[in-house]
């Protein structure tokens, strides 16, 4: 299923600098909201965590089947990427992140903390008119908004 969409063109780009403790996710999210942003680009992010939270899948078939995932309690993390989207208000963002014991790439979930800091930047896609809905095993998609 091809589909595409458009938008009306970028419009403001927003820079969002996060500190000690503050929620990585849940933090775009408000701040997105504040700023009345439905849809938007994330153009990067560098920073550190003490807590990260992702999830990635576990399953070929039709349903992804999630293993959620807490590091914490090793050290510092190395925010080395953050890429994704807002759509409709609503934040996906995949992270690649490190410490001393390994590496770690996933779907960026709730409970995120950071470090020393977190700075984020991302564009606004103006006159965007599209949602994420569920297929019938749960896997979401971008379709457009009646």
């Amino acid at each position: 299923m091809k589909q595409l969409f458009f938008g009306e063109g970028i419009g403001r780009a927003i820079v969002i600098n996060l500190s000690r403790g503050d929620l990585l996710l849940e933090s775009i999210r408000d701040k997105m909201k504040e700023e009345g942003i439905r849809n938007a680009v994330l153009f990067g992010a560098v920073g550190s965590l003490q807590k990260l939270v992702y999830h990635l899948p576990t399953s070929m078939g039709p349903t992804s089947d999630d293993r959620f995932i807490t590091v914490e309690g090793a050290g510092p993390i190395e925010l080395g990427s953050l890429s994704g989207n807002v759509i409709d208000g609503d934040p996906h963002l995949h992270i690649v992140a490190q410490d001393r014991n390994g590496n770690y790439i996933g779907h960026l979930e709730e409970g995120t903390e950071v470090l020393f800091l977190a700075e984020i930047i991302l564009a606004e896609i103006k006159g965007l008119n599209i949602h994420r809905v569920k297929n019938e095993h749960g896997v979401v998609y971008l379709a457009e908004k009646n």
